[in-house]
């Protein structure tokens, strides 16, 4: 009986102990790169195709890219993942894995042409293997040679001259893609700096892009900053405190330089974005009163940015080619409350970069259900149903200026 009593109270904590040595065991671990990959198969297709480990895959290179369909430009990648496995068949294979339930991808499969003509293998309902690559934004490509993880990259990384350097070398150096950086921004760029001052530096490790300031009420002081941001962007994001700019896409940027590369990401010049920000972005801070006016505060980092970088910027007035929108003096389409004003949808189309400036010149004031369009002729087409033009013309438009 004593010996009996003594399991009975031995035994709770045994199997609690138990318990948890059960937990540890199936606790998931982030899997970094030069780490072995986990011998957990990867999951069920959308297909209902189970998918093994990606040991037991024959190819010597597997690339797993974490997306979504909620994702516009992860779907336009798969056209090219597909043509890139096609091409390496035998020694690359691609697999897309998701958390997103089976039914939601069915459901966009069976309405975007672009899904429904991947040939990728598209896991579904995943709840393991993000835990393994953690991550907050997609793509996310981890990629894997003979069961080991060499690089967790961006999309725009995964292309056949990466491919080759990976059998060439069995090995590749990218900027690695971690959505979870910690940096202190609180803490200025020049720790043993005081007083008044300005500093520039460039691309700086370990931080996301960021614009903003720190208020020292003691001292009295302001701490403007801005860390890895592209020239363009720094200076707009200037200008736009002192007075109110339209969308600076593309086309209103005017570049009177030879050095255009420094400043404006093409990939025909530099190829990878990503390499470009770490060897084009700049990081910039400087201390002031903080009874100084902003307007003044701001006039002066621009003056001082352009110093230091040299050169010279303006929001000017250029010549562009645009589509305008006008009154076509008849009111044709029927309003609806639930839709947008033409000035509304004008503001939304002018932020595809993909297209001229979009001015609207109608003094329309009511709602209509616009639709999205693909091209200036269908845009055209549809807008003259609810009384608009749609021209093209050479416009006086404001547009930022670098030389």
């Amino acid at each position: 009986m004593k010996n009996l009593c003594y399991l009975l109270c031995f035994l709770p904590v045994f199997l609690l102990a138990q318990e948890r040595e059960s937990e540890k065991d199936t606790a998931q671990k982030t899997i970094q790169i030069g780490e072995q990959v986990p011998s957990d198969a990867l999951g069920t297709t959308l297909d209902g195709k189970s998918i093994g480990t990606v040991k037991q895959l024959p190819e010597e290179l597997v690339i797993l890219d974490f997306m979504d369909t909620s994702c516009s430009s992860c779907i336009a990648t798969l056209l090219r993942l597909n043509k890139l496995e096609e091409e390496n068949k035998g020694r690359l294979k691609i697999i897309s894995i998701s958390g997103e339930k089976k039914s939601r991808a069915a459901a966009f499969r069976a309405h975007n042409e672009v899904f429904k003509a991947n040939k990728l293998d598209y896991v579904v309902e995943d709840k393991l293997w993000s835990t393994y690559f953690p991550h907050q934004t997609v793509s996310h490509m981890v990629w894997v040679y003979k069961g080991k993880v060499i690089a967790i990259t961006y999309s725009e990384f995964v292309d056949q001259a990466m491919v080759n350097k990976v059998f060439e070398n069995g090995a590749i150096e990218l900027p690695v893609k971690d959505d979870y950086l910690v940096f202190d921004y609180g803490i200025p760029l020049i720790k043993s700096q005081k007083g008044k001052y300005s500093f520039l530096t460039g691309y700086i490790e370990g931080a996301y892009p960021k614009f903003s300031q720190e208020v020292d009420s003691v001292q009295r002081e302001v701490r403007e900053y801005i860390v890895n941001a592209g020239i363009i962007p720094a200076f707009l994001s200037c200008y736009g405190r002192v007075s109110e700019i339209p969308y600076m896409k593309d086309s209103r940027i005017m570049i009177e330089r030879s050095d255009k590369e420094r400043f404006l990401f093409k990939e025909e010049r530099s190829r990878y974005q990503e390499i470009w920000r770490r060897n084009y972005g700049i990081s910039y801070e400087a201390n002031f009163d903080l009874e100084l006016d902003e307007k003044k505060r701001v006039l002066a980092m621009i003056r001082d940015l352009e110093l230091k970088l040299g050169v010279r910027t303006a929001i000017e007035l250029k010549t562009v080619k645009c589509w305008v929108i006008k009154d076509e003096g008849k009111n044709i389409g029927k309003p609806d409350d639930n839709g947008q004003t033409i000035d509304d949808f004008a503001f939304m189309l002018d932020l595809n970069a993909d297209r001229p400036p979009i001015i609207n010149e109608s003094k329309n004031l009511n709602k209509y259900a616009f639709k999205g369009f693909s091209d200036f002729t269908e845009m055209q087409r549809s807008l003259k149903e609810f009384g608009f033009l749609l021209v093209e013309e050479e416009k006086e438009i404001p547009c930022f200026v670098i030389e």
